[in-house]
């Protein structure tokens, strides 16, 4: 959803540059900001990958992103809620200096989403 709005709003801000009726010179400058945005947005909607599978230990988490173990210090909460909750894990790892991982309500079974609760609440400081 997130890649198709940027496209979406990308290619507006490109017509709206286009039709500025602006003389040339100054269209083409204006149109670079947008498409070196729209890069850098699609840089990093390609770099993502999809948590396959997190544990938890005593005081580190091992995260399998796309068939790649890595070790993880203890997630930081972005956000909290019951029905939302974002982690950032930073990682040891060349290719990734962080991870970001949404959980809704219904993403882990209950008993999982309450030991991740204890464990961020408890063990993760």
């Amino acid at each position: 959803m997130r890649w198709r709005l940027a496209l979406a709003f990308h290619v507006l801000a490109l017509l709206a540059v286009v039709h500025a009726g602006a003389p040339l010179w100054l269209e083409a400058g204006a149109a670079l900001p947008v498409l070196a945005s729209f890069w850098h947005e699609y840089r990093g909607f390609r770099g993502r990958g999809a948590a396959v599978s997190m544990r938890l230990g005593a005081k580190s988490v091992v995260v399998e992103i796309d068939g790649e173990t890595m070790a993880a210090s203890p997630p930081r909460v972005l956000y909290g809620s019951e029905w939302l909750l974002v982690l950032e894990f930073p990682l040891a790892s060349a290719r990734r200096r962080h991870l970001l991982l949404t959980l809704f309500p219904d993403s882990l079974a209950a008993d999982e989403l309450r030991r991740l609760r204890r464990w961020l609440h408890y063990e993760s400081d």
